[in-house]
């Protein structure tokens, strides 16, 4: 693998999307410090059903990828965190940005006006609504993905990563974009590995956010947990 800062160039004609995403797992794999061989060993040996090669590795890591797979991203997001545990190194990236950036790449480039040639931007959502919620938080739809294809110890994972590590706001977008998407027990699970691994001003400030994208039931049962500790 390239010394950290020694990577290749990457194409000028590849879509910014997927260039942010893989200047993202590039700093990732400067925190793991292994070549792309082993890095692809211990991916396989972690038996994440990760579907992957060191040439594959390599294409992703040059933006070469059209739609990179959400349980390689996964696996290479979690030997990083692994390796920063054991050697005090930061974290360059959180899951929930990783995500995002991973979501973005798959998407298809945007539309351009044959007129003006200036891109032509998609309607925003209303701040309050459940859809934004989902986009807040795309991790939702891979989900869904997972749970369709029988991959229980993948979802059970990033639940509870999200419940006990990620920041309140996030909780709170990934229990709204979960209800959004028909994960009601995904967003059931959350909120019960949140309300073990937090204390009360975390719960609140989880309520807080709930309450910001107008998902009040939600909102009030969390409130109920933070008064209860």
């Amino acid at each position: 693998m390239p010394r950290p800062g020694r990577f290749k160039e990457l194409d000028a004609g590849i879509p910014e999307e997927r260039k942010a995403l893989a200047r993202a797992v590039r700093r990732l794999l400067s925190v793991v410090g292994l070549s792309l061989r082993e890095i692809h060993k211990e991916l396989a040996r972690r038996d994440r059903g990760c579907d992957t090669s060191a040439s594959a590795l390599s294409d992703l890591l040059n933006a070469r990828i059209h739609k990179p797979k959400p349980e390689v991203i996964r696996g290479i997001y979690e030997l990083a965190e692994t390796v920063a545990r054991t050697s005090d190194a930061s974290m360059p990236i959180t899951w929930e940005e990783l995500e995002n950036l991973r979501a973005k790449a798959c998407e298809p480039p945007a539309a351009v006006c044959a007129n003006c040639e200036r891109t032509v931007l998609p309607v925003p959502r209303a701040q309050g609504d459940r859809q934004h919620a989902q986009g807040r938080w795309p991790t939702a739809l891979t989900l869904l993905d997972m749970k369709q294809n029988r991959r229980a110890e993948d979802v059970a994972g990033i639940l509870r990563h999200v419940g006990v590590a990620s920041e309140p706001a996030e909780v709170a977008h990934a229990v709204a974009a979960c209800q959004a998407c028909g994960l009601g027990s995904e967003a059931d699970v959350i909120l019960r590995y949140a309300q073990t691994g937090r204390d009360g001003r975390q719960l609140a400030e989880i309520a807080y956010e709930l309450l910001r994208i107008e998902d009040n039931i939600m909102a009030r049962r969390v409130l109920k947990m933070s008064l209860a500790l």
